[in-house]
């Protein structure tokens, strides 16, 4: 244990104590399905101390919020090298890149194996085989029979029925979290594969040579979290860490791949989207599945950050669901264990959010805690694939069925004093550390995949 149990203040964990106790820890643990349920129609229940609210905690606008170009770090991280480190600067990299992970292989470093190294390469296959309005991923029927093809009109119900029907779908296909939200063309970037995305007086979405173009009529987005493998995320930056990041978005396609083909048989449009089109974290936020955190990426109650964000855009009208406050902004003033275990200090300390952005790659126009991803990017660089040590280390990042975590969950929602005894509880008992012995993920038991009832 890293940190002593003597280190950890006696007042403050008297007071924690006390605060559980005295705001009901159990009601607020049997509170699953309360008051709030009712937005998910008890397809997707929420705790009680999870609120809906007008607006998000976090995200607050000015003049200069608008579309996005959409370029990341993938886009953006080679000019940039060049830029700040000279001609030559990226290819000198990638060439020591390549010596040191095939060094690695050789030497069988833990995390960095052959068997790792693949075990992550197919979980991106099904990612890795799609782009954006083609194959899965298509903006238009894919085999799905039209109801006039099965002799009856398209699906008439009420928006909130249509709702509930299509958060049971999600919950099918595999989704962990699902909410509806109208879309924001502000969300919405400006252009994907060198093709303009424009919104038309169109009865169905297109890709052409020039274009990707959306129907207005399309007003719906319902967002969608894919919980990613805590046990295997938590081996990041190891490339068997990664392997949890690439299941997450292969199964992210299938999601979304999937709803959509259900609602063109409903006899409505669909366009499943997964990285691409849109940003993902603010049409989420709307949806209610989460808050925007110091990672400046979307915290959710229930996954913490060790989810995936997905979408599809539709015109079947369902009602709408609203943004939550469950105390993970407040959470986040006085946490900063993201910012303390992130290897390249790529995330900010600072107190509060503001409208500072760190670089290209930020949006623009909007208050968020900014990242430096261009440190972020350079340790990926370093590692060979993603790193998701900050994910991992977020304290809202716990197996969901955890009566104690809970209890925490509960009570940082509504005391914020607590929240720095809850912080360094979470150091205390090691969680977000990766395991000593990263191979040993290879021989632990696991259940095969049940039915559920």
């Amino acid at each position: 244990m890293a940190l002593k149990l003597n280190q950890i203040r006696r007042r403050d964990m008297l007071r924690a104590a006390g605060l559980v106790i005295a705001n009901g820890g159990a009601r607020t643990i049997a509170a699953k399905g309360g008051r709030d349920s009712k937005a998910g129609g008890g397809v997707f229940p929420r705790a009680a101390w999870v609120n809906r609210v007008e607006k998000p905690t976090l995200g607050e606008t000015n003049a200069h919020y608008g579309r996005f170009s959409g370029d990341n770090m993938f886009v953006l991280y080679k000019t940039l090298k060049t830029e700040r480190g000279g001609k030559g600067a990226f290819e000198a990299q990638e060439a020591a890149k390549t010596k040191r992970v095939a060094s690695w292989l050789r030497e069988g470093k833990p995390g960095f194996q052959l068997r790792d190294r693949q075990l992550s390469a197919g979980a991106w296959t099904l990612m890795n085989s799609t782009k954006p309005g083609e194959g899965l991923l298509s903006w238009t029927r894919i085999s799905a029979r039209t109801p006039a093809e099965l002799g009856v009109q398209p699906l008439v119900a009420s928006p909130e029925e249509t709702a509930l029907m299509v958060k049971a779908a999600a919950r099918f296909y595999g989704a962990g979290l699902a909410g509806v939200a109208p879309i924001n063309e502000n969300y919405v970037n400006h252009k994907q594969n060198g093709k303009e995305i424009v919104f038309e007086e169109a009865d169905v979405p297109c890709v052409t040579a020039k274009q990707f173009v959306i129907p207005r009529r399309m007003k719906w987005v319902v967002a969608i979290a894919i919980p990613m493998d805590l046990d295997l995320l938590s081996r990041s930056p190891a490339s068997i860490g990664e392997a949890a990041t690439a299941l997450g978005y292969s199964q992210s396609v299938l999601v979304v791949a999937s709803l959509a083909e259900f609602i063109r048989g409903l006899g409505y449009q669909a366009i499943p989207s997964v990285n691409d089109t849109a940003q993902s974290v603010p049409l989420a936020i709307d949806a209610g599945i989460g808050e925007l955190s110091r990672l400046n990426k979307l915290v959710s109650p229930e996954f913490g950050a060790a989810i995936r964000l997905c979408k599809v855009f539709t015109d079947l009208p369902m009602s709408f669901d609203k943004p939550i406050d469950c105390g993970i902004v407040e959470f986040c003033k006085r946490c900063k264990k993201c910012a303390e275990t992130c290897p390249s200090r790529a995330l900010s300390f600072d107190d509060e959010p503001s409208f500072q952005t760190r670089g290209p790659w930020n949006n623009p126009g909007h208050k968020a805690w900014f990242e430096d991803s261009y440190k972020c990017f350079e340790f990926w660089q370093h590692v060979d694939n993603g790193c998701a040590i900050c994910l991992a280390a977020c304290p809202f990042t716990k197996t969901p069925e955890g009566w104690l975590h809970d209890v925490v969950r509960a009570t940082a929602s509504i005391t914020p004093a607590a929240d720095h005894f809850f912080r360094v509880m979470d150091d205390a008992f090691g969680y977000g550390k990766q395991p000593a012995n990263v191979e040993q993920w290879w021989t632990k038991d696991r259940p095969a995949p049940g039915r559920k009832a």
